[in-house]
């Protein structure tokens, strides 16, 4: 996990100073070492703080920088690689499960200076773009890609700087643009830095931005999402369980590879039980991480759960006026003010904060699996008045909709810590195995309470209790007590019904909703659950106002 940086003048000014401004609003994200490039020449250091005597020497109208965090080749790795004829230069931020087999591949004529995963790609990027343009080249380095990642990708001999996402959009780059310059960063924050002000955009999902030597821009698809279509090949549970159970552990082992310590974001939930539970039968030292309000549901059943299970387990558990001072500092982290985002966030960032003091630099979590296998409690209720066909094409919305509802906001709390997020459900294999199973296996009806039970039946066959399998889960902000505790503090200050016009309830309605709870869930149940309530949501919008770098995202349609 890393940060990148990166400014395109359209007038010729020299960039580097502004790039350094960003890369050192990011220093989170790369503490173990850091690099930068500006009109083809490249300077390393262990840190920003070593390199900026250096930096501050350099000119250039374009240039990239990077931060990084040091989990896969140790300490010699500081990017930005360079391919071997000089002309590529390439910054990535991610992970490369299958880079042993690439790089073996690539051995006889490359030369590679380090065991790093990152590294692999600039020399598969340089072999494409023998016999392809850049694009083409980009096309065919992803498809061969295990992994996720962001790329900033530079073409020495053209001008043009190519951005790139992996194909579910697990890790994010957003970018710019004024009458000055492009400039793209791995958080919003760094963008903010040096005056760009919104709307910023995302490069999204399996897509590429390719920005010109004078700033112009244009965007091409590169990797399908998910795969496109999908023959129906598991239509009896005992298939279903079987495909899931190979691609599962499968996708654990490449997450788990070669470490002897790794934290999970725990709630007692069924998909981070599965996932804490797998991970103790490959690590040797595996922690469990919970957060929440005291007395709150999903602290009391993670550590029921973990003790049953013998994981250990470490729990963060907050009063009213812990939450309260966390509200300012999680807003700024995840970039967002709105009141679902926020109240998620907090359990998250109070469970990953608590792993930063144990030295955690991994983790994983048990993000996707309701998307992939029919976990939330509206699914049923859509099969009841829409059909199987219509729940099929809302859960995948909802899975390509992760990259901004979910994925982006963890991967900012993580790396605020500086530690990498990994997302084994999320892996192309199990995904493929998920579209591919009837989904009357997962999601009954109108009457289904559950939900997931390809996913449940797998933890049952692997030895996770029936009851802990089947326990019905509340949502983050309600089984961690955030939403009551939210409320009561926005009451405290002052902000109830009563003070909130009419002007600023128009405006709300007007804002883009984050979530499928927000987007249409709330139609199929009690739409006070998942609707953010407007006083709430009027004093988190307060606060974001009087924080420095940070800017209120109107979202709106």
């Amino acid at each position: 996990m890393c940060g990148i940086a990166g400014i395109v003048s359209k007038n010729g000014e020299n960039v580097v100073p502004l790039v350094g401004s960003m890369l050192l609003c990011m220093i989170n994200r790369g503490p173990d070492g850091a690099g930068l490039v500006a009109d083809g020449h490249i300077i390393k250091s262990n840190s920003i703080a070593t390199m900026r005597p250096q930096f501050q020497k350099m000119s250039g109208k374009s240039a990239l920088g990077h931060t990084r965090l040091a989990i896969v080749g140790g300490t010699c790795g500081a990017q930005p690689f360079s391919s071997c004829d000089g002309r590529l230069v390439l910054e990535h931020n991610g992970e490369i499960y299958n880079y042993k087999k690439i790089r073996k591949k690539l051995e006889k004529r490359h030369k590679f200076s380090t065991t790093t995963d990152s590294e692999v790609i600039v020399h598969l990027l340089e072999d494409h773009l023998r016999r392809n343009s850049l694009i083409g080249a980009i096309k065919r380095t992803v498809a061969e890609l295990d992994g996720v990642y962001a790329l900033a990708i530079q073409d020495i001999k053209t001008g043009k700087t190519a951005l790139v996402r992996d194909r579910i959009g697990v890790r994010q780059l957003y970018y710019a643009d004024n009458g000055r310059f492009v400039a793209f960063a791995s958080e919003r924050k760094a963008l903010w830095r040096i005056g760009m002000s919104e709307p910023t955009r995302s490069i999204l999902p399996g897509s590429a931005t390719v920005v010109s030597s004078d700033g112009q821009l244009e965007s091409f698809h590169v990797a399908d999402p998910i795969p496109p279509k999908v023959r129906i090949v598991h239509r009896t549970m005992k298939s279903a369980v079987e495909g899931y159970r190979k691609a599962l552990i499968e996708s654990m082992e490449k997450r788990t590879q070669d470490f002897q310590r790794i934290g999970i974001i725990f709630s007692g939930g069924i998909d981070s039980v599965l996932v804490a539970y797998l991970a103790a039968k490959m690590v040797p030292e595996v922690v469990c991480y919970t957060g929440g309000v005291k007395g709150s549901h999903d602290i009391a059943y993670a550590r029921q759960i973990a003790e049953r299970l013998d994981l250990k387990l470490k729990v963060a558990e907050l009063d009213q006026d812990a939450v309260e001072k966390l509200v300012p500092e999680v807003i700024n982290v995840i970039e967002d003010a709105n009141a679902g985002q926020v109240e998620v966030a907090l359990p998250v960032y109070s469970a990953v904060k608590l792993a930063h003091e144990d030295d955690i630099r991994v983790m994983l979590t048990g993000q996707g699996a309701d998307e992939l296998f029919g976990g939330y409690s509206w699914y049923p209720k859509v099969v009841e008045k829409e059909g199987y066909k219509k729940l099929r094409e809302r859960m995948v919305e909802d899975l390509l909709l992760l990259y901004k509802e979910t994925l982006e906001r963890e991967d900012k709390i993580t790396m605020a810590h500086s530690i990498e997020l990994r997302e084994p459900f999320l892996d192309t294999e199990v995904i493929r195995v998920a579209l591919a199973t009837e989904l009357r296996l997962n999601v009954k009806g109108g009457h289904d309470t559950f939900g997931k039970h390809v996913h449940r039946r797998l933890a049952q066959s692997l030895g996770i209790p029936k009851d802990i399998a089947y326990r019905v889960k509340e949502a983050a902000q309600h089984g961690s007590g955030m939403h009551d505790v939210i409320g009561a503090i926005a009451r405290k200050h002052g902000f109830d019904d009563s003070s909130v016009p009419a002007s600023y309830i128009a405006a709300l309605r007007q804002r883009e909703k984050i979530g499928s709870s927000q987007r249409y869930g709330y139609l199929f149940g009690d739409e006070k659950i998942w609707t953010a309530e407007p006083h709430v949501q009027m004093y988190l919008d307060s606060i974001s106002k009087r924080l420095p770098q940070f800017e209120v995202v109107a979202k709106v349609k």
